[in-house]
């Protein structure tokens, strides 16, 4: 358990993680699709070559980089090498072939002549590899045969034109195979990623952007190769995601990825389900290769949390246990639906009326061993350290009980004493002595008696996605919390009219402190008595009259686009330069007209300027002031 996490009793202390198994033999093999096959004969060679190496239980790891296109100066056409074979004694350049001995016979200066071409594609291989790994062994070339045996036996293990010649029978000579290793696994990687920096993410999940979806970390183990799983942020919509990415020349098959994303979407229809926001899709730059969908992270706070909020009271809590038994047993019912195994304090999730959402990043059946591993305060002792067959439903039910102690410890009142009491029975050891989901579901009932009136909403802290905030007279739907910190909160809002219709989107800004909040709210009145009219600038929409705890402060114009400061680093184009100072001069423009009007920005960074469709935009006059004057700026830009 996290140093920072409140102890429950009932609770157990998380396990000491086992040693980590030596990767299966499919994944001492990883071969990486450059660019597409010229010919079937191109085919034949890689699977043979996998197949010959995966059967080594004692070798090391292996890339094969198939269809590379390699340049070494712009002035230079590209070099197009049929599969470059890195492993622990080195680098090799193969040619793949489909010559009998008799053609090799009749066209001598040809085949000098390809030889030729193959020793300088293993020369610029060599020379740029070597840069990564000084030591680097002799990266050399060799023809590979892919013709019947008995139609290449009498050039089999020759040199021809200076080019050593093998068959598919004779595979281990063409990588080398019997060479003493000079080469660790990482080096084999980063001499991977330098020939093609894409293969990162076949070799260990190294990814951090795709499509629209930034700053992604992995969160699944870098030995899955199929499905994969990150973190990240949608830099257009500014919402925290899971990114679930397939990959399909790991072995796995594009109905596997359809199959879980279905699950997904069959799970859409029911309120405690976070949001699918892109739907299965081929991922930019892999198509045929890997396949992606994303899902929202609610912006709800977990029960962890919100447990600490003493205006939550105990009948509010005892209802929305059984909201989370329910939920439970929906997803238990739903059809082909596996266990969910990832419940704990942090995945279960309080909306802003007060039921539950079952934040379930790993919710898939090829990711349950790395939430064995990693939450083992809740995983039911049946199911640690096992595969995904291991446990049933009932190892959820243990989750989820031991998860809502959360909720009542250390609470004196007798209806508190009385759910934990409750919760202990669906926590047991023993699978077969557990309470049932709707054993659960009627003890709740008992003790919360009537149905207690839907609680408050809970303060700014504690808001989630779907409440709507009244401000000005108007009702803003919660779509995502932006920004948060110890001052405060940006959300973003979309106006609802009274039939419910969708207005408009913005960006709402919330202030915790009075200080800070007359700040923004004396800034925001500035910027709208001085309107500097620019196409560049964000205009403040509306500021509150006066702060209130858990209100609006304020209403700012929404831009789709991402922050300025993603884009560091990816500019290195001569057309990026001209677009950079393209930008430059429209956000000058855009400063000299707030010049103009006697005010002063006070908040300019990456972070407050929004790239837009139409180019950059400045964002943040909440922090505006009159020239002269210093500037108290308030950050959470977005």
């Amino acid at each position: 358990m996290p140093p920072s996490a409140t102890p429950v009793p009932g609770m157990p202390e998380p396990e000491k993680s086992a040693p980590e198994k030596p990767a299966a033999a499919e994944q001492r093999v990883t071969a990486v699709p450059c660019g597409p096959f010229a010919n079937a004969s191109e085919k034949k060679a890689l699977d043979r070559l996998k197949t010959g190496l995966q059967a080594e239980r004692d070798s090391g790891p292996w890339v094969l980089l198939t269809n590379l296109s390699l340049s070494t100066a712009d002035r230079f056409q590209s070099d197009e090498i049929d599969i470059v074979a890195i492993g622990p004694p080195g680098a090799r350049v193969i040619e793949v072939k489909h010559w009998t001995a008799q053609y090799m016979k009749d066209r001598k200066t040809l085949v000098e002549r390809e030889s030729d071409g193959v020793a300088r594609k293993a020369k610029k291989i060599g020379t740029k590899l070597r840069k990564v790994v000084p030591g680097l062994p002799r990266a050399d070339g060799v023809f590979l045969l892919t013709e019947a045996p008995a139609k290449v036996k009498d050039v089999a293990g020759k040199k021809i034109g200076g080019m050593a010649v093998c068959t598919l029978t004779e595979w281990k000579a063409a990588v080398d195979f019997e060479t003493p290793a000079a080469l660790s696994a990482e080096q084999i990687k980063r001499l991977a990623r330098a020939l093609e920096p894409r293969s990162g993410v076949a070799l260990d999940g190294s990814l951090r952007r795709l499509g629209d979806c930034i700053d992604l970390k992995l969160r699944t183990s870098r030995d899955s190769r199929f499905h994969r799983i990150y973190r990240g942020l949608h830099a257009a919509r500014q919402e925290r995601v899971w990114l679930h990415l397939y990959d399909l020349s790991a072995g796995g098959k594009g109905a596997d990825a359809n199959r879980e994303y279905e699950v997904w979407d069959r799970l859409q229809e029911h309120r405690w389900a976070p949001r699918i926001l892109d739907s299965l899709q081929p991922a930019p730059g892999y198509d045929g290769e890997m396949r992606f969908f994303t899902v929202a992270e609610p912006a709800a706070p977990s029960i962890r949390t919100r447990a600490s909020d003493e205006a939550w009271d105990t009948a509010a809590r005892l209802r929305f246990a059984r909201e989370a038994v329910r939920a439970l047993a929906e997803m238990h019912a739903a059809d082909g639906k596996p266990p969910h195994r990832n419940l704990t304090p942090e995945t279960i999730r309080v909306r802003h009326d007060n039921r539950p959402i079952l934040d379930s990043p790993l919710l898939t059946s090829g990711s349950e061993a790395l939430a064995a591993k990693k939450r083992n305060e809740t995983l039911a002792p049946e199911a640690r350290g096992q595969d995904s067959g291991a446990a049933d439903a009932r190892a959820d039910v243990y989750s989820l009980c031991l998860s809502l102690r959360v909720l009542f410890h250390g609470r004196q009142d007798e209806n508190s004493a009385a759910a934990l009491t409750t919760l202990d029975g669906g926590a047991a050891q023993e699978p077969q002595a557990r309470a049932g989901l709707k054993d659960l579901e009627t003890a709740f009932s008992k003790l919360l008696g009537e149905e207690p009136p839907a609680p408050p909403a809970p303060a700014a802290r504690f808001w989630s996605e779907g409440q709507t905030v009244p401000f000005r007279d108007s009702g803003y739907r919660i779509v995502d919390r932006l920004r948060a910190d110890d001052s405060g909160a940006l959300f973003k809002v979309v106006e609802v009219s009274p039939s419910g219709d969708d207005l408009g989107t913005y960006a709402a800004r919330v202030e915790y402190e009075r200080e800070a909040g007359e700040r923004v709210i004396a800034a925001c009145n500035l910027a709208q008595s001085h309107p500097a009219r620019h196409e560049a600038l964000a205009p403040v929409v509306e500021a509150a009259a006066e702060w209130r705890d858990n209100a609006f402060t304020a209403l700012m114009e929404w831009v789709d686009g991402s922050p300025l400061h993603e884009y560091i680093g990816g500019f290195s184009q001569r057309e990026d330069e001209g677009l950079a100072l393209r930008w430059l001069r429209t956000l000058c423009a855009a400063l000299q007209a707030l010049h103009r009007n006697g005010l002063l920005h006070g908040g300019v960074s990456p972070r407050s300027v929004i790239v837009a469709r139409g180019g950059p935009v400045l964002t943040g006059c909440h922090s505006a002031c009159k020239l002269g004057e210093t500037a108290a700026a308030v950050g959470l830009y977005y």
